[in-house]
């Protein structure tokens, strides 16, 4: 089955957001919670009697939990959204196969075999098809035929 997709900005960035929050944050929330949390109860019960380099310390390990999320969301952006915007044209040709997919596009090609994949999300515009736990490959499933969907359905994992 062949089929070509048409990329947009808006959805490429949603994709990115939908990673950051879901894939990121709520996966890792107790992680940026305890981050943020622990440092602000130690201030505040420390304020008037820590010395003022503790109340530092405590201030900048807070201040760091965003800084990462800037970081992390900086990076897959440049990845998703910086391609895109390098391409003449928005458009990827994908061919699945029994055995593997082939994603071709003007800025390369490869071929994955099913059991690669660990992971789908899927929204109504979208979906992202991951290789990892952070790298992913966004399918635009607007114009895709729900016979085709079904059959990526029967092949992909279903993990979350």
């Amino acid at each position: 089955m062949h089929h070509s997709v048409v990329y947009t900005e808006p959805m490429l960035r949603r994709a990115v957001r939908l990673f950051l929050w879901r894939g990121v944050i709520r996966r890792r929330a107790w992680m940026w919670l305890t981050a943020i949390v622990v440092p602000s109860i130690g201030l505040a019960v420390g304020w008037r009697d820590d010395p003022v380099w503790i109340s530092f310390v405590e201030i900048a390990v807070i201040m760091l939990v965003p800084l990462c999320l800037l970081i992390v969301w900086r990076a897959h952006f440049t990845n998703t959204v910086g391609k895109f915007r390098s391409m003449t044209r928005p458009v990827g040709e994908f061919v699945f196969g029994d055995q593997d997919v082939t994603i071709r596009s003007e800025l390369g090609s490869m071929t994955l075999p099913w059991a690669r994949f660990t992971d789908v999300w899927q929204t109504p515009e979208f979906w992202m098809i991951f290789l990892g736990q952070d790298q992913f490959v966004t399918l635009p499933v607007m114009d895709i035929p729900e016979e085709t969907l079904a059959f990526l359905r029967s092949r992909l994992p279903h993990n979350s």
